[in-house]
């Protein structure tokens, strides 16, 4: 008997989806990088290089074996906490983070692959424990054991950003869970009580960015420069935008860091309102669809695990925006697929290959004739 094709039952939304968000990042990654008519040819093919590593990624994890990734998840885990301690022993230090473990000419950032081994791990533990209407503190505290360790691993490089963005995947993780209505005010409290705790826990710098969100003009020339460079790019596109390679922000760099956390200013700029209205469409098209395959999953592993992928894109997307926008400190955290970055680009794919491989073999819907396994939209 012949083996069925595994090709017709792509997500095919899913990709094409992310292979668009591919190609705009990489457009605004050859624009944020250029110098006024000098072009930036050297980033823009790193960023080649990594969206089609990105891609293979994808394609590589898509075609795993049914069950390999929940099996793996646990051994996944483990090895990315390592590599978060290889960076803290060995990593490089930038601008005073001690984030990235070289390997050539390249980087990788270990705590953007953290993203994907918590998921997949609380993801497994979860449906583990999953009982018949929610589940209770008891099981939950595990789980919390499983995010506070690369947690403190990422928060200690220093990276506060990467770090905030687990406890968001754990808090939408376990709303997914169904967890019971106690537990729910308890990560409340437990989350109101921590904020005046985290201001101790910051260094001179971040409280610096926390208090030049609140008042940017408190220091234009530094800590506030970021922001106020950025408001005046995303407002000097207008409706239909300046056009592609004509924003004066970046190229004649005003705007620090415009082809990473602040890519989406130049974005705004070159294209304006209508662009960016676009770009938004793409990106709650990318996350409607991985909460799409949560609804509809019919088995518990892969439903938390989309849930856990589609709050760790909108987080980013969200904090991403505000922060570009304003409305949210400066924590660097870069906007999916736009902004440069290798690490970030492969995570990003290599989050919907496991999404594209969970719905091709784990989502079972009613057809005319029985179950049919696969997708439909």
């Amino acid at each position: 008997m012949n083996r069925p094709s595994k090709w017709p039952r792509m997500d095919w939304p899913l990709l094409i989806n992310a292979l668009a968000l591919c190609a705009v990042g990489l457009l605004n990654v050859y624009s944020g990088t250029r110098v006024h008519g000098v072009p930036g040819t050297v980033l823009v093919t790193k960023q080649l290089v990594w969206t089609l590593l990105g891609i293979a990624a994808f394609f590589a994890v898509y075609l795993t074996s049914d069950g390999f990734i929940e099996e793996t998840a646990y051994g996944f885990y483990i090895a990315v906490l390592l590599l978060l301690v290889v960076v803290l022993l060995a990593g490089q230090v930038r601008g005073g983070a001690q984030r990235w473990i070289a390997i050539g000419a390249f980087n990788f950032q270990p705590s953007e692959f953290a993203k994907i081994a918590v998921t997949l791990a609380l993801a497994r533990y979860l449906s583990g424990m999953y009982r018949y209407g929610g589940i209770g503190l008891r099981e939950v505290l595990p789980a919390i054991g499983l995010v506070l360790a690369p947690f403190l691993l990422v928060a200690l490089q220093p990276d506060l950003g990467s770090a905030g963005v687990f406890l968001f995947i754990l808090a939408g993780m376990v709303v997914v869970a169904c967890v019971r209505w106690k537990v729910l005010a308890f990560f409340a409290a437990g989350g109101a009580a921590a904020i005046p705790a985290l201001w101790f826990l910051m260094k001179d710098y971040q409280r610096q960015r926390v208090l030049t969100f609140l008042n940017p003009e408190l220091d234009p020339l530094g800590a506030g420069y970021h922001v106020i460079q950025s408001k005046i790019a995303v407002g000097s596109g207008g409706i239909i935008g300046k056009g592609y390679l004509q924003g004066t922000q970046g190229s004649l760099r005003f705007l620090p860091e415009q082809h990473t956390d602040f890519a989406f200013a130049v974005f705004s700029e070159e294209w304006g309102f209508l662009g960016s209205l676009l770009l938004l469409v793409l990106f709650l098209l990318l996350v409607y669809r991985l909460f799409f395959l949560t609804v509809r999953s019919q088995d518990r592993f892969a439903s938390f695990a989309c849930g856990g992928f589609a709050v760790f894109f909108l987080t980013h997307i969200v904090i991403n925006l505000a922060m570009v926008c304003g409305l949210f400190p400066v924590v660097g955290i870069p906007l999916p697929f736009v902004s440069y970055g290798g690490s970030s680009m492969l995570t990003n794919m290599m989050a919907l290959g496991v999404a594209a491989n969970l719905s091709r073999s784990r989502f079972t819907f009613q057809g005319g004739g029985g179950k049919v396994r696969g997708i439909s939209s």
